[in-house]
């Protein structure tokens, strides 16, 4: 397929990179839970945030969302250090997320995301290299970047933690 727009070399290198990644949900017999199969045969129960204490083991699309882009965030800069040669020991983020409801339209939404990243590294380790190799990192978050130009913040902090 040729475009008026894009040359057809550079054409079928986009081509060559895009992927489909798929999910699969249906309602169980337990009152508001479903279930989403994952990337093949893992699966997982959803419910609304209030009943998660009601159902052993299920999450809400609430803690998935904020697992998604925490984890993405986590991988990429765990990728990022592994490339760039940079040791490390560990690496740990609390992801919060602020969830409003406007009280006229009853319309829910995140207004913000924070993550707060830990990396631990050997003392001599170089602070500078380690915090532009973070902000690649989320800035080359595929899940993260789907929130540009949303309503929703996002908000990422690096601690450094020597070893």
């Amino acid at each position: 397929m040729v475009t008026n727009q894009i040359e057809p070399e550079k054409y079928r290198e986009l081509v060559t990179m895009a992927k489909t990644f798929t999910a699969k949900l249906h309602k169980t017999d337990k009152e508001k839970v479903h279930n989403i199969t994952l990337g093949g045969d893992k699966t997982t129960d959803v419910c609304p945030p209030p009943d998660m204490d009601k159902h052993d083991g299920a999450t809400s699309p609430h803690h998935l969302f904020l697992s998604s882009i925490g984890g993405c965030v986590n991988l990429v800069f765990d990728i990022a250090l592994q490339k760039g040669h940079i040791e490390f020991s560990n690496i740990t983020s609390e992801i919060s997320g602020e969830y409003v409801t406007d009280e006229d339209t009853q319309r829910s939404a995140f207004e913000s995301i924070s993550i707060d990243t830990t990396v631990t590294v050997p003392k001599d380790a170089n602070e500078t290299r380690i915090k532009k190799l973070f902000d690649m990192a989320k800035d080359n978050c595929p899940i993260g970047n789907c929130l540009i130009g949303s309503c929703v913040k996002l908000v990422t902090n690096l601690n450094i933690e020597y070893e």
